[in-house]
């Protein structure tokens, strides 16, 4: 029994050093003073506990990696949900000094939260009338809220889905879908001028192939031609390479015996 009395003496005298060095601390906050736990309405207190066992299903959720000013805008809602403003208790985790009176100087306080408590925080509204409690998990950190007139969890709308699948999941399936319709149309389209185009060299392509007889007509009769004025064998076959002559060449027939 002595002993016993003993270790909590040094117990208390370890956490009255700790809540003496917060104010120093949790920078953009201004600790007015420290709440007992009979100050607390039993009900919050064991709120806690539900939250803590799995027993509540959390109000809200948000990735652990995410970015701090979205984790930041996360709790704010979280708190805003339930009701808690500039000035709230804090959980410290002391047995002597369980909760810290807390009143919010700027904007300092949430990243000097996260430095000092971690992501396991716990709340309670100056009013006494609401709790939040946020946990850390290994992918995720998880958000509680209980009491006197608060939605329940089904009711409420995730606080999640703002910060976290409007950055990350709903812009890639929206725009890859409007980026598909656009494809589409933008092919249709090509594909239909293309049709088109082909359309058009074929009708102009008609004339031309129908005119190419008539101007060729006349040149049959270059052969008479080269018949009234002989010329040598090897003349000939010369003439018979020229590019001209290949459509017209007149192939005379000689006797093999």
């Amino acid at each position: 029994m002595r002993t016993e009395n003993i270790n909590r003496k040094f117990k208390l005298h370890d956490e009255r050093r700790i809540a003496a060095q917060l104010p120093e601390q949790l920078l953009g906050l201004d600790v007015v003073g420290f709440g007992k736990i009979e100050e607390f309405p039993g009900e919050l207190l064991n709120s806690f506990g539900e939250f803590a066992n799995g027993s509540v299903a959390p109000r809200t959720r948000i990735y652990r990696n995410a970015q701090p000013n979205l984790i930041d805008a996360w709790l704010l809602e979280l708190l805003r949900g339930a009701r808690i403003g500039d000035r709230f208790y804090l959980r410290t985790g002391l047995e002597y000094f369980p909760w810290a009176d807390c009143r919010v100087l700027d904007h300092r306080w949430l990243e000097s939260l996260r430095r000092v408590m971690g992501t396991n925080q716990g709340y309670i509204a100056h009013d006494k009338n609401s709790a939040v409690m946020t946990i850390g998990t290994q992918y995720e950190v998880l958000g509680f809220a209980a009491g006197s007139g608060l939605p329940s969890g089904a009711e409420a709308t995730p606080v999640e889905d703002t910060p976290t699948r409007r950055i990350v999941h709903a812009p890639a399936e929206s725009s890859a879908a409007v980026l598909s319709d656009d494809l589409r149309a933008r092919r249709l389209a090509t594909l239909a001028s293309d049709v088109a185009a082909l359309a058009e060299d074929a009708a102009a392509a008609q004339p031309v192939e129908a005119a190419v007889p008539e101007s060729t007509a006349p040149a049959p009769e270059a052969a008479p031609a080269q018949e009234a004025t002989p010329e040598p064998a090897e003349s000939i076959a010369h003439a018979d390479e020229a590019p001209t002559q290949l459509l017209t060449r007149i192939v005379v027939p000689t006797e093999t015996e």
